[in-house]
């Protein structure tokens, strides 16, 4: 009977440390939502730093952008290049004004004002332009795309 016992006890000890031993690690609960948030907030103060290094990094390889602003797509991590060097010469002291975000984990709705000063060859005029901006997220956390709608009637030049 003492044998018994302890067969029993040996067994089940085995079979408690296999099924210890074969069960996965538990992987970490992804908050997509917040982890979004922090993408987008990083992105607004990457305009405001004019860090464009830093800002083209935030773009998937195949991230299509577009804006009210111009026609046409730019593409990746090349085509926000292109954009916002374009727009930070233009505006060299353009500051972005985030009001309201919308964030659905995977889509972010964000709306801002750009203020600044154009450059010295549009006369130095101050302006103030409201925009909408809709992002979306994809799974490695980078965007994918981002549409961009200006205001043109919220559009104010002066002192």
């Amino acid at each position: 009977m003492h044998i018994t016992s302890r067969s029993v006890l040996i067994a089940l000890f085995s079979a408690t440390a296999l099924a210890a031993c074969n069960q996965q690690p538990e992987k970490p609960n992804v908050d997509r939502k917040a982890q979004s948030a922090m993408l987008i907030q990083e992105h607004f103060r990457y305009l405001n730093d004019h860090d464009l290094k830093s800002l083209v990094s935030q773009y998937g390889p195949k991230a299509s952008i577009t804006s009210s602003d111009w026609k046409g797509t730019a593409n990746g991590p090349t085509g926000a290049d292109e954009i916002f060097h374009l727009e930070f010469y233009v505006s060299p002291d353009a500051k972005y004004l985030v009001d309201r975000t919308i964030n659905t984990d995977s889509t972010v709705v964000v709306e801002y004002d750009v203020i600044g000063l154009k450059d010295k060859d549009n006369g130095n005029v101050r302006y103030d332009v409201r925009k909408c901006s809709v992002f979306r997220i994809d799974d490695k956390n980078q965007i994918s795309s981002e549409a961009t709608y200006v205001n043109k009637m919220a559009y104010h030049n002066g002192n």
